[in-house]
């Protein structure tokens, strides 16, 4: 029986693995393979018949049920069924996440192990492209932020995302080759530079040295990896090229113009502040009514509103289709304060479990950290990615690990 459950433990694993990977591979399959994933998942689940409710995922899946229903007072309800296909997965993790058996934690180490592999290999296949993009015209973009991954038609700053968490878990595995473990270290470091994502950066750099200060034990690695963080952040700021110019960039933001102006020049070049900072000032005139604050426009149903601001205002056009950038916003807008209390109360409870999983806790901090500046759980690759990590430190189990193992 025992060696039953480990062959579907295994299988699990892999099926994990695969669907981590076809994330940074296109829609179609991740779709596949997150259709692929649960079934089997639920399959486990009927044929194991020990139903062991994991209580911490329940919000979760209120959260998302609540997104459902808020089809009934939503102000563009088609708007708000197009948006519940979109979010079908986050309930569908949130069923099979509260009746999971139990992963033992070396097959999860084996999944972020294999898989920073895979996206380290990745990386190296598209800095490889981008050069020889870069050879044939000329053309610096290629090797940065969204041109650097558009030949598999990706977004930056979702790739941050997953290169961070791999970065980070290679920095605080304390298990496999030292060689393999370098290479890893520098591909996907390197990677996530040229990606250029400030707020990723900003933040792995910040847990990056915490984590060397707090468990590297041996001063002298723990001085010769803060030495590699701190000169790799000086030459980025101090030489001129395009990942500083995006940070310097930000200096320029005019707060009282974009909170204020009542309508923008045409033309007019905006900084990820200011392209923020209008969104919450559509938040403002968006929500307008005790009702809108309490429950929300509806999910998805802020779009046409949004547009409507930014026509006023004489925004660009690409600002028009814009979400608020902001899951924390997006979700007060879309879902009111019942709904954002509902996601925060999920976030403690995962950030809770986190301090136990310290593996995941990084996940958890660049997650809450990216939602200031990005609706990551209304775009598929966010929703795949989060959904995957946040059901696995759920489903975790260390309580039986053996001392070798944790070595």
């Amino acid at each position: 029986m025992r060696r039953t459950n480990d062959i579907w433990e295994t299988i699990f694993s892999y099926l994990t693995l695969v669907l981590l990977c076809s994330i940074l591979l296109g829609y179609f399959f991740s779709s596949l393979a997150f259709g692929i994933w649960f079934a089997f998942s639920i399959i486990w689940i009927l044929k194991i018949k020990q139903f062991h409710i994991q209580k911490a995922i329940i919000p979760f899946l209120c959260f998302s049920l609540f997104s459902i229903i808020s089809v009934i007072w939503s102000v563009d309800k088609s708007q708000t069924i197009h948006g519940i296909g979109r979010q079908a997965p986050l309930f569908l993790f949130a069923i099979s996440g509260i009746f999971l058996p139990k992963i033992s934690l070396l097959e999860v180490r084996k999944i972020f192990n294999r898989f920073s592999v895979f996206v380290c290999c990745l990386a190296t296949i598209l800095i490889i492209l981008a050069v020889l993009r870069y050879y044939k015209y000329e053309f610096e973009e290629f090797l940065y932020y969204h041109e650097l991954v558009s030949p598999l038609e990706l977004n930056a700053i979702y790739v941050s995302y997953v290169v961070s968490f791999c970065f980070l878990y290679t920095l605080q595995d304390n298990v496999g080759k030292v060689i393999l473990k370098t290479i890893k270290f520098v591909v996907l470091g390197f990677f996530l530079v040229l990606l250029s994502s400030k707020m990723i950066l900003t933040i792995t750099v910040f847990i990056s040295a915490i984590m060397v200060f707090f468990k590297i034990k041996r001063n002298l690695h723990r001085l010769i990896l803060l030495g590699f963080i701190f000169i790799t952040s000086v030459l980025i700021l101090v030489f001129a090229n395009p990942i500083k110019n995006r940070f310097v960039s930000e200096f320029n933001t005019s707060y009282t113009e974009i909170l204020n102006e009542e309508k923008f020049e045409k033309g007019r070049v905006y900084t990820g502040i200011e392209a923020r900072l209008l969104q919450v000032r559509v938040f403002n005139e968006i929500i307008n009514s005790p009702k809108n604050y309490l429950l929300g426009v509806g999910l998805d149903a802020s779009k046409k509103e949004i547009r409507k601001v930014h026509q006023r205002l004489n925004t660009p056009i690409r600002f028009h289709t814009y979400n608020f950038h902001n899951q924390y916003l997006q979700i007060f807008a879309e879902l009111g304060i019942v709904g954002l209390l509902i996601f925060i109360i999920s976030l403690i409870l995962a950030l809770k479990r986190a301090f136990k999983i310290k593996y995941l806790l990084p996940f958890i901090i660049i997650s809450m950290s990216l939602f200031i500046t990005e609706s990551v759980i209304w775009r598929q690759r966010g929703i795949l990615f989060f959904g995957t990590l946040y059901i696995l430190l759920f489903t975790l189990d260390n309580q039986n690990e053996s001392k070798e193992q944790l070595r």
